[in-house]
């Protein structure tokens, strides 16, 4: 017996499923995520680790929001908890000099046990045009090699923006 006979024989009882009920949904389809306002600084949802809303003119410094991080985690953060971990101050350094030590001390952060990083970049007052650091600080947690680590990004409190408060993932341990 060739292969189709044997196939069409074994077909011979099979008795074809019913369709299963569809539900039709009632009211309105889901929203899609929307733009959150937090004191003045947008926070943007979107399918990449981090998403990034420059600034406009007397707004707040930027927000980084990874997908997954609510806004009642982005508010605690913004309250201090968790309790920052550690501390950065670049104010002094060159731009090469900020990055290097910015990696460190992400690095040796994740090799601990705490999640917060309290960056002092300072408000560019004393930069030539836009402020160097605090650009260069918010591009490489955005897109930099630790990117994928960063969860959120606020302004720290009564600072001016001068310094922001980074929330990193939870190390697999």
């Amino acid at each position: 017996m060739k292969d189709e006979d044997l196939f069409a024989e074994a077909m011979r009882k099979v008795q074809p499923m019913r369709a299963p009920a569809r539900v039709t949904p009632r009211g309105k389809p889901p929203r899609p995520d929307k733009v959150v306002r937090v004191s003045q600084a947008t926070v943007v949802r979107t399918a990449t680790p981090v998403a990034d809303v420059r600034p406009q003119p007397g707004q707040e410094p930027w927000v980084l929001l990874a997908d997954g991080v609510s806004r009642e985690q982005l508010k605690k953060l913004a309250a201090g908890q968790p309790p920052v971990a550690m501390e950065l101050d670049l104010h002094g350094m060159t731009r090469d000099e900020a990055l290097a030590m910015l990696m460190q001390k992400v690095k040796a952060l994740q090799a601990g046990s705490g999640r917060v990083l309290c960056i002092i970049h300072g408000r560019g007052r004393h930069s030539q045009g836009r402020p160097v650091l605090k650009e260069a600080v918010y591009h490489w947690l955005r897109e930099g090699p630790c990117a994928a680590q960063v969860l959120a990004v606020v302004p720290q409190r009564g600072t001016g923006g001068g310094s922001c408060l980074v929330l990193l993932r939870r190390q697999k341990v």
